[in-house]
């Protein structure tokens, strides 16, 4: 049987063309079917990375890549009714993150891996996909193409996947992220970056935002648990309006998008591989989000890589249906032992009750510690079950959860 290329890898974003790269490097003919007129071009509002993946894959990225600010301030905000804010913040010098816009990012990512070979085709839409025998044939709107490997890049919908059998969209398991890049130059010095993480500005839906500084923008975005929104009366397009508007922010609006995310954790994946079938980055469900990190980027970049290296394995033994390789040196990587650490925080976050009441009785119970009326005080734990009763919450599940953040 002749194919078209050793390799067909559905989704030009960072799993895809990771994943592209590192297979060239190793020898193996790849194409690309990217269904954007470019790459990032349906990833057009920034983000954060953290770099250390992409160091792997190009050492010299930080001095080459467009990235745009280190983060070196870390800002967590906690909105409450009448007034009420907690903010904290954590200042540093390690610049293992920065801030990105993704379309220029990925452009650049796209050219470094045409440079080295990669053939990648654009406005390339999968319309289908089938199996024939021990080969997979991919159905565009340009043709079909012939491979006895596919990697699936191509973001939540994982179109291979789907038309495969192998992955469906539930609402349970999803995000929504609606992101907007503003005009605003930050006021900070060019080689500093802050990443504030917002809670309380979106009403009772589960989920937060996040404001990021870029060298001569501002990136802020909400994401949502979509089963949230079912009993929304806001559209989801006004959410973010209402947050930006919360925050005072005022810039004029440079880009705007809206993308459902993976939210599965460790112990949800399910599926992310199958005979002659590799899923990576958002497709596999790749997203840590452990309260202190939210994570898909470095996740995306580094399964992109180890499905690389899994594929000349794989063609090696010449059969394509032990695509089992390419799991196990997942669990040898910090993709999977990251998901794993992370799964009791995942989980946490994962309740309604962390976005909505206990931010409340956490304001509640600040706000009477630090008044003083001359009627006389209580003790800070029986404030704290005045106010958790009040809002019919449990303490000691409240504090049991805050602490699974934790340990």
């Amino acid at each position: 049987m002749s194919f078209d290329a050793d390799i067909v890898i559905a989704g030009g974003g960072l799993a895809g063309l990771s994943a592209a790269i590192t297979a060239n490097r190793e020898g193996l003919s790849t194409i690309v079917l990217e269904r954007g007129e470019y790459s990032g071009s349906k990833n057009v509002s920034g983000g954060r990375m953290y770099v250390h993946a992409l160091s792997q894959l190009f050492p010299d990225a930080l001095e080459r890549a467009p990235l745009e600010r280190p983060v070196t301030k870390e800002t967590y905000e906690i909105y409450c009714e009448e007034g009420k804010k907690i903010t904290f913040s954590f200042q540093h010098k390690t610049k293992n993150s920065y801030t990105i816009l993704r379309a220029k990012f990925d452009q650049w990512l796209a050219k470094e891996a045409e440079n080295e070979g990669v053939l990648i085709s654009y406005t390339t839409l999968i319309t289908n996909a089938r199996r024939e025998k021990d080969y997979v044939v991919i159905e565009t709107n340009r043709g079909e193409l012939k491979a006895p490997l596919v990697i699936d890049a191509g973001g939540i919908t994982a179109p291979v996947s789907r038309f495969l059998g192998v992955k469906k969209l539930e609402p349970k398991t999803l995000m929504l992220g609606v992101k907007e890049v503003l005009d605003i130059k930050p006021e900070i010095p060019e080689n500093e970056g802050e990443a504030r993480t917002i809670m309380g500005l979106i009403g009772n839906l589960k989920g937060g935002g996040f404001v990021y500084t870029n060298k001569d923008t501002l990136s802020i975005g909400v994401t949502i648990k979509v089963e949230s929104l079912y009993n929304s009366s806001i559209p989801s397009h006004e959410i973010v309006e209402r947050f930006r508007e919360s925050l005072g922010l005022s810039g004029n609006i440079l880009e705007y998008s809206a993308h459902l995310i993976p939210y599965y954790g460790y112990d949800k994946i399910g599926k992310i591989h199958d005979k002659n079938l590799i899923l990576v980055g958002d497709a596999a469900g790749f997203l840590i989000n452990d309260g202190f990190n939210i994570r898909g980027m470095d996740l995306a970049i580094g399964s992109g890589i180890i499905a690389g290296k899994a594929a000349k394995k794989i063609k090696e033994l010449n059969d394509y249906s032990r695509t089992d390789i390419y799991y196990e040196m997942l669990k040898e990587s910090f993709v999977l032992k990251d998901m794993k650490t992370a799964l009791r925080s995942f989980s946490v976050l994962s309740e309604e009750e962390v976005f909505t009441k206990y931010p409340k009785v956490i304001c509640n119970v600040l706000g009477k510690l630090f008044t003083v009326t001359g009627d006389g005080k209580e003790r800070p734990i029986n404030v704290l079950l005045q106010e958790s009763k009040s809002e019919n919450v449990n303490t000691t599940k409240m504090l049991s959860d805050l602490m699974r953040l934790f340990i």
